[in-house]
């Protein structure tokens, strides 16, 4: 396959798509490992990520069965290029393995964390897909919020939809309480008021706690008002994408997207985007069972159709903003 640059980025600045979701068997690594073919299909220089650090398992769903290097190893400075611990696949992206069984591997301290993340934002690749664990801790939300676009995988089974809507809350949560964090661009104009106000919120100590942003609006205007525009911004800068999957009626689908978009706008006055869905399909359960990816042996197939429209919807959305 002859791989050609994308016209459409920065030769300098890769885009980065992270599938999340507090879940785990929803498809997050499945979608991810064929996701990355798909775009590689399309000429796309693409590169997977692994970020579940304790419990990688995307290699397998790319058919690669041994890792000589992993994430760890590069946080260790046992590898000097993070690039370099990138293997080629036989399906056309290249990848970057996550951690080992080590113990505590996937409880990274913040500096090493600071270090992965500003080592992904400098792969040179048209895309960059991180596979995410099923998880709402700090790590995992501050990778997901790494990315240009959030892809937040669900069911239509209500345990799955629920916490789906909970990985959104916490991710904007976790966005407001890192605002004037060392990594942010507002770190050298903190304000001690709107912060506690933040910090009140995101982790309420009583039961007259605001419990909508709304609320968390009203009290920055009245007690912190020459920031305000930062949670502003945030807000308007946070814009997570559902994808529904195992999808047999788009009726169902249509009735979980409206309820979700619904409490989280009332909630969380967040717009809630549906990406796309992924059709009940045997082809994708014996490819995972094979450990193969589906597109990759398909490419015109179900699978693939379902995620060329979903990369349809996400650049739209992109192109809007």
């Amino acid at each position: 396959m002859t791989i050609t640059p994308n016209p459409d980025l920065s030769p300098d600045k890769c885009r980065i798509i992270a599938v999340g979701g507090a879940k785990g068997g929803v498809g997050k690594s499945i979608l991810a490992a064929n996701l990355g073919v798909y775009l590689a299909n399309q000429g796309h220089r693409t590169v997977l990520v692994d970020l579940d650090l304790g419990a990688a398992n995307l290699h397998l769903y790319m058919g690669v069965w041994a890792l000589k290097h992993r994430i760890n190893d590069y946080l260790d400075k046992e590898v000097d290029d993070f690039e370099g611990i990138a293997v080629d696949t036989d399906f056309g992206p290249r990848l970057i393995g996550g951690g080992s069984s080590r113990l505590g591997s996937a409880n990274l301290p913040f500096a090493r964390k600071l270090k992965l993340m500003r080592a992904i934002q400098k792969i040179d690749a048209d895309y960059v897909v991180l596979d995410l664990g099923a998880s709402t801790s700090f790590n995992i939300l501050d990778f997901f919020l790494l990315a240009d676009t959030g892809l937040v995988m669900t069911t239509c089974d209500p345990a799955a939809y629920l916490d789906a809507y909970t990985f959104i809350k916490m991710a904007l949560y976790r966005r407001l309480a890192r605002l004037f964090g060392s990594e942010s661009i507002y770190r050298k104009i903190k304000d001690a008021d709107l912060q506690a106000l933040i910090q009140r919120f995101v982790a309420p100590q009583q039961s007259d706690t605001p419990a909508k942003i709304t609320d968390l609006m009203v009290q920055i205007q009245d007690h912190a008002p020459r920031r305000g525009y930062i949670v502003e911004q945030a807000l308007q800068g946070f814009g997570p994408q559902l994808v529904v999957n195992l999808v047999d009626s788009q009726e169902e689908v249509k009735n979980l997207v409206l309820r979700m978009q619904k409490v989280a706008q009332r909630m969380l006055s967040t717009q809630v985007q549906l990406a796309g869905t992924i059709y009940r399909d045997r082809n994708v359960a014996r490819s995972a069972h094979d450990l193969k990816p589906e597109v990759g042996l398909h490419p015109n197939g179900i699978l693939a159709r379902n995620i060329r429209q979903i990369m349809t919807t996400i650049t739209y959305s992109a192109n809007s903003n």
